[in-house]
């Protein structure tokens, strides 16, 4: 697996695009705004630097559970169950 791609956030779901390859898969997905918030502790809007912090220091979990979704294994524990995969 390589490193994790942020592709910035979308304005519609409120969550991060991600994007990884996994052998010659590329797989993609989003980390909600929300993970963040909690993360930084603030109720508000996360800057989007502390978004690719956050994305940066849980990138394993990331990579993993959206490896797992990917592969139809909907086993994630909590909080990273809530990340969902983007389909092309």
């Amino acid at each position: 697996m390589s490193g994790v791609e942020v592709h910035g956030i979308d304005p519609e779901t409120r969550g991060y695009r991600v994007s990884f390859r996994d052998g010659d898969r590329l797989i993609r997905g989003l980390v909600p705004e929300t993970l963040v918030m909690e993360w930084v502790r603030r109720p508000d809007t996360p800057s989007h630097g502390d978004a690719y912090q956050y994305i940066a220091a849980h990138r394993e979990k990331i990579m993993k559970t959206l490896k797992k979704m990917s592969d139809g294994d909907g086993s994630a524990g909590a909080p990273f169950d809530r990340l969902s995969l983007v389909e092309e």
